[in-house]
């Protein structure tokens, strides 16, 4: 009996860290904005699909306001890709080792990259479908 209420304990302790976990909100961490993609660093980006098209609907107006995103190229499509941000940026080497980098030409520094992490995929085309990915 002592072992089931210590896994009980056990369990409702990993439950409850998870929620936790779970309900941190999305911390955007850097935006670059090239031509009408928008590539947008985060934390705490939510796990499901069905929840992070969930996010992006619910905070559209806000990413809109606060970072003027997205932006639509001249035929009204735009893409934005949030990726995770993992610790910072990091100077690319120019090796084969660096080939899961991803750069941005818009940081006048040498420590523009990051690793990647695609996250999710909102784009919009020109006949104004938006598509999740």
């Amino acid at each position: 009996m002592k072992i089931l209420t210590r896994l009980t304990w056990i369990a409702c302790a990993a439950l409850l860290a998870f929620v936790v976990w779970l309900s941190q909100p999305v911390k955007i961490m850097d935006v670059h904005k090239d031509d009408g993609i928008t590539t947008v660093l985060v934390e705490n980006f939510p796990i499901w699909p069905w929840w992070q098209e969930a996010w992006f609907n619910s905070h559209q107006a806000d990413l809109e306001k606060r970072y003027g995103i997205p932006v639509s190229r001249r035929d009204g499509s735009w893409s934005i890709f949030f990726m995770g941000w993992q610790g910072g940026y990091r100077k690319d080497s120019l090796t084969d080792e660096d080939s899961d980098l991803l750069c941005f030409d818009d940081m006048n520094t040498a420590v523009n990259c990051i690793h990647k992490e695609p996250l999710l995929w909102v784009s919009r085309n020109a006949y104004g479908e938006v598509n999740y990915r």
